[in-house]
């Protein structure tokens, strides 16, 4: 008989534990899930955004009247589409993906990335 109460301690104490560690490995994978959908990824719309740009660009302190628009565009339109794609990071943790995406859709942009990198900043930048 003492060997039957000694085992029901120890069932009821392990269902105890059990319980508890399940109970808190639940709250934390709650609270993981939670955190990593809180970044939630921007509304970029690409007409507003050119148009943003086009209306405003000649005001930014990066501008060089030696380029046109069409220089600029290739790299704030690395910029604002990093935006989304990168939602909650920095510009610097992403700016060698944005550098080669740059060079990569850059077109007959006459913009080298040291040139364009300021434009591409203030777009990714722009509303966070």
């Amino acid at each position: 008989m003492a060997n039957d109460n000694l085992k029901g301690i120890v069932e009821t104490a392990g269902r105890v534990v059990g319980t508890a560690v399940g109970t808190a490995a639940g709250v934390a994978a709650g609270a993981v899930s939670a955190l990593v959908g809180k970044v939630p990824t921007p509304h970029v719309d690409p007409a507003n955004e050119e148009l943003y740009w086009r209306e405003h660009h000649a005001a930014e302190p990066y501008f060089d009247r030696n380029f046109s628009f069409e220089d600029y565009l290739p790299a704030w339109r690395v910029g604002w589409e990093g935006r989304r794609r990168h939602a909650g990071r920095k510009f610097d943790e992403v700016e060698n993906d944005l550098k080669a995406e740059f060079h990569w859709n850059r077109g007959s942009s006459r913009l080298l990335w040291d040139q364009a990198r300021a434009a591409a900043r203030a777009a990714f930048e722009r509303r966070s």
